[in-house]
This record gives structure tokens, C-alpha cells and sequence, in this order.
């Protein structure tokens, strides 16, 4: 039987890797792409316009404005990553949590949350918000399970900003830290 090394997630103080965060980026909004199809919404202009979002915002989610947290295997390569971004002085924002398939069921998923989570407690915030495709349903038994709400909206919602569209395709969640 062969063995998997678990993952080392590393905060990142500077920009990860931009080659490997791309393609790690690109995997995600494929699937989440694939969903939102699936659910009979139209194929949003692609993943291009997300992953060029987040490198025009990547002081947003680097100390001490926000967070990174990237996981990669023992050879380097990038399986999980999560964000988050202050949006006022008592609320943030968790974005793009992706954990690569081989490595779902590890509890990797539920780290890259709790990461976050702790980090927002220690950043002085009081509310966490979160969106997701509607049909992403890992990702929305993980934030139940962790104790967040579901939630009608939020202002602010940077999913809404960059991508309207995408509004009927999402579910929304707040914890209070």
C-alpha cells in the first residue's frame, strides 16, 4: 500500500511561486467553472480574469494585511491553499480554499479553514464571510461542520464584485469569531 505524505502548509510572507500557485488557481476555477455549468449557469469569461484578480491583489492577503496559506508535498508541489482579506476593521473574508482531489478526505481542507480562522482572532477581527459555488458541497459540509451560518449576502463580496453573474450559483456564510 503506498503512503502519502501529508502535507506542509506554509504561511506565505511573500508572493508564493507564481507558475505553481497559477496552476494550482487554475485547477480550482476549472472545478469551480465545471459546477456552476452543471448547475446551468453560463461558462463565466474563465479562470484568467480571477487568477489576474488575485496577483493585482496579493498584498491584501499577505502579513499584516491578510493571510496565505499555501500546502505542498515533500517535492514542492502546490495541493491546498486558502486566503484571507481584511474588509474593515472587524470583518474578513475567507477566499479561494482549494484542496487538489488526491489530497480531499485528509483533513487538509479543515486545516486551511481553522488556519484562518485563528489568524483572523489574532488580527483583531470579529466577523469571518465566505462564498461558494452552491453545488461546491465539500465545501459547504466543512463550513457547517466548523460553525459557520448560512447567510443571504454580504457587502463587500469580492466573488459579487469581480463576477455578478455568478450571484444565483453561490451560498453565503458568516462565523462570529
Amino acid at each position: 500500500m503506498e503512503q502519502t505524505m501529508s502535507p506542509t502548509i506554509t504561511l506565505c510572507h511573500e508572493p508564493p511561486d507564481k507558475d505553481r500557485m497559477n496552476a494550482l488557481l487554475g485547477d480550482y476555477y476549472d472545478l469551480m467553472i465545471q459546477r456552476i455549468v452543471d448547475m446551468g449557469g453560463k461558462d463565466p469569461s474563465g479562470d484568467g480574469d480571477a487568477i489576474e484578480e488575485f496577483w493585482q491583489e496579493i498584498d491584501c492577503f499577505m502579513p499584516p494585511k491578510g493571510r496565505l496559506y499555501v500546502a505542498r508535498t515533500e517535492d514542492g508541489t502546490f495541493v491546498g491553499c486558502g486566503s484571507l482579506k481584511v474588509m474593515d476593521q472587524t470583518r474578513g473574508e475567507l477566499k479561494r480554499l482549494f484542496v487538489k482531489p488526491s489530497m480531499r478526505g485528509t483533513g487538509l481542507g479543515r486545516a486551511l479553514v481553522q488556519l484562518r480562522i485563528d489568524a483572523a482572532r489574532e488580527m483583531g477581527l470579529t466577523e469571518l464571510y465566505v462564498d461558494t459555488v452552491s453545488a461546491n458541497i465539500e465545501m459547504r459540509g466543512l463550513y457547517a461542520k466548523l460553525g459557520f451560518e448560512e447567510i443571504s449576502g454580504y457587502d463587500g463580496c469580492a466573488t459579487a464584485k469581480l463576477l455578478p453573474e455568478l450571484l444565483p450559483y453561490l451560498t453565503f456564510y458568516r462565523i462570529t469569531l
